[in-house]
């Protein structure tokens, strides 16, 4: 790794009146035909072909209807002398101007992302750390980067564009992330040592003398090519000694939010159907991934764990329960990526709770809706396993 240089630097208590390029597309244009700017296209594969997922409700989500989408919009962007600031690594020409499209921001109190000309680099100060990099580095930055999805799908296949195009760097560029175990793991699987990492901070800049930054999958409509990536990456480090169940349910008693108020109830009545409850905190990366890829049926709420969805076989059945407030396609999405059985139902809100946002609210599921659903899905009460093999 190239030596980081720099020291901490007083802080300009001048605004940054830079501005922002909405895309890539739009700083490369600006560029004159001398500069050495440039960007590479990258090829995201073939249409995505999403089908309705399989319900016993008489309705589901207008985001859950069958389209076809070719994936648009993959490359690389290479920046002489480009900058990475503030703690989500938002993307700066040596101009000091945003790459608005490179550096998506999410509001919690909004709980939206921001639009350009709402986003916080605009009204910056000058860095009080600054520091410089010699050689080649690739930001791989993203604002939910700590959340087990958004690492998967949205730092990890852009890694996986630099090592498929054997693109050299010395150095990555990363958000901090409180939980290192995953983000060690997952990166040693795609080659990378710990140790080439920086991380931004909040009051931090770093410039490279090669800036690299891939292009973001939400972009690009997290294409099925995305999916493919990670179980080529990772799919060989999965632990194939773990002796994993047939049938699991994953809890999220242990998370903050989206919990089963009668989880306890909900998994006796679904280990009558031989499921086996899960905390996926509790396991490996490498478990994990073996846990997905030897199961025939999956039945959870919708959670990040279900990210896991990408190392599951060809037909394996998954049961999403949605709080019916927020409905979001993603592990719909990468059910079809690998052609898995995949049916939806909605858990029961609590209506008297109204103080909370329904992405994070708890709820309960009705144990008649559920077996409709797995009776749908053909699971019945004894345990039938069937042989998948890996592709």
């Amino acid at each position: 790794m190239e030596e980081m240089s720099g020291k901490a630097k007083p802080a300009d208590t001048n605004l940054c009146a830079s501005g922002f390029y909405q895309d890539a597309w739009e700083w490369e244009a600006s560029a004159s035909s001398g500069d050495e700017l440039r960007l590479t296209s990258f090829d995201f594969g073939e249409t995505a072909e999403y089908e309705a997922p399989k319900t016993v409700e008489t309705e589901f989500h207008p985001y859950l209807k069958s389209y076809s989408l070719q994936p648009e919009g993959g490359y690389i962007a290479y920046i002489p002398d480009g900058r990475v600031w503030g703690p989500s690594g938002s993307i700066l020409t040596p101009e000091d101007k945003l790459i608005y499209d490179l550096s998506q921001e999410y509001d919690g109190q909004l709980n939206r992302m921001l639009t350009a000309e709402e986003h916080p680099a605009l009204h910056r100060q000058k860095a009080r750390e600054h520091y410089n990099l010699q050689g080649t580095a690739a930001a791989l930055t993203f604002c939910g980067s700590h959340n087990y999805f958004h690492w998967l799908y949205d730092v990890l296949p852009r890694l996986g564009m630099l090592r498929i195009l054997n693109c050299p760097f010395q150095t990555l560029i990363m958000n901090p992330n409180p939980y290192g175990t995953f983000v060690e793991e997952t990166l040693t699987m795609f080659g990378v040592a710990e140790s080439s990492v920086i991380r931004t901070g909040g009051d931090r800049q770093i410039q490279a003398e090669l800036l690299v930054v891939p292009s973001l999958m939400m972009n690009s409509h997290y294409p099925p090519w995305a999916t493919a990536t990670l179980r080529r990456f990772m799919l060989p480090g999965r632990d194939t000694t773990l002796n994993s169940p047939g049938r699991i349910f994953i809890s999220r008693c242990k998370a903050s939010s989206r919990r089963i108020t009668n989880e306890n109830e909900v998994i006796r009545y679904l280990e009558s159907y031989g499921f086996v409850p899960v905390r996926l905190e509790d396991w490996t990366v490498a478990q994990q991934i073996q846990l997905f890829a030897s199961a025939e049926a999956i039945v959870s709420p919708h959670g990040a764990g279900l990210s896991n969805l990408a190392f599951c076989m060809k037909g394996t059945v998954v049961v999403e329960i949605f709080h019916r407030q927020h409905v979001v396609p993603t592990y719909w999405m990468i059910s079809n990526h690998n052609k898995l059985d995949y049916y939806m139902m909605y858990g029961q809100a609590d209506e008297t709770v109204q103080d909370r946002f329904s992405g994070f609210a708890d709820f309960s599921v009705d144990l008649n809706l559920l077996k409709q659903t797995l009776g749908l899905a053909g699971i019945d009460q004894q345990h039938v396993s069937f042989e998948k093999t890996i592709q």
